[in-house]
């Protein structure tokens, strides 16, 4: 059995897995990705947006889960990834792990402290808010966060410097929403490097509000140079990248 506790939800939480007797917490060390990708997908909570290691033990615990978890992210459940044992039953560790999925978190734009239809976007991860990062960022995610808050639909992501406090965590997650997705967490995820998050560096949204727009439908191949302007309008090529244009 496999659990994610004491989170402040119940898609987050340190990472537990019973013995047959007892919960007992699974160590930080050598915990990937991956690993919490699959843990996330078994519990049919999404996709893995933080792992977050150095947590503190309960005074309860009294052992650490032996062996490590060497997933690749693509297993059915966790008990189907290899497995090494640690040294002398005893892993090296700096604390717990904990996880924190994607399925009912929050997402927010912020303007200048008050949340509305534009603005920096920010996700709830493990209780705390976080501002997403703008590389990759794209038109098509920008749009799943406008229809998640009832905004209507995008209509830019605008760049340059945006208000984030030196405290701030920016979250280096990417996601690659096709647009439609009715919420940001059904949309797939993978990671970035912190290199690509510098701070600063920060997704922000323009949504057109409670209007209702219908989004054009996208043609599979290039406008012939013959065709009319009305024509390549009413029909836009859309690219590889799957971007959504209005």
């Amino acid at each position: 059995s496999l659990r994610l506790f004491g989170g402040d939800r119940p898609c987050s939480g340190r990472v537990e897995v019973h013995s047959g007797k007892e919960w007992i917490p699974v160590s930080d060390g050598n915990f990937t990705l991956p690993t919490a990708q699959v843990i996330c997908a078994e519990l049919g909570c999404g996709k893995a947006v933080s792992v977050l290691k150095h947590m503190p033990f309960r005074e309860s615990d009294g052992q650490v889960w032996a062996e490590e978890f060497r997933c690749e992210g693509e297993e059915p459940e966790l008990w189907v990834c290899p497995r090494v044992p640690c040294p002398g039953g005893t892993c090296h560790h700096s604390g717990a792990v904990q996880v924190a999925c994607s399925a009912n978190s929050e997402v927010r734009l912020m303007t200048n402290g008050s949340s509305q239809c534009e603005g920096q976007v920010e996700m709830n991860i493990s209780g705390r808010w976080r501002v997403l990062c703008a590389s990759h960022w794209t038109l098509a995610n920008a749009n799943v966060v406008c229809r998640q808050l009832g905004c209507g639909v995008s209509i830019s992501t605008p760049g340059g410097p945006h208000l984030v406090g030196r405290d701030d965590q920016i979250s280096t997650v990417r996601f690659h929403c096709l647009g439609a997705e009715s919420f940001l967490w059904s949309c797939p995820v993978t990671a970035l490097g912190g290199s690509d998050c510098s701070h600063g560096n920060t997704a922000s949204v323009i949504c057109s509000g409670n209007q209702t727009q219908v989004l054009p439908q996208c043609i599979d191949s290039l406008p012939e140079p013959t065709g009319s302007a009305a024509s390549e309008e009413s029909a836009p090529y859309c690219s590889d990248s799957r971007r959504l244009r209005l």
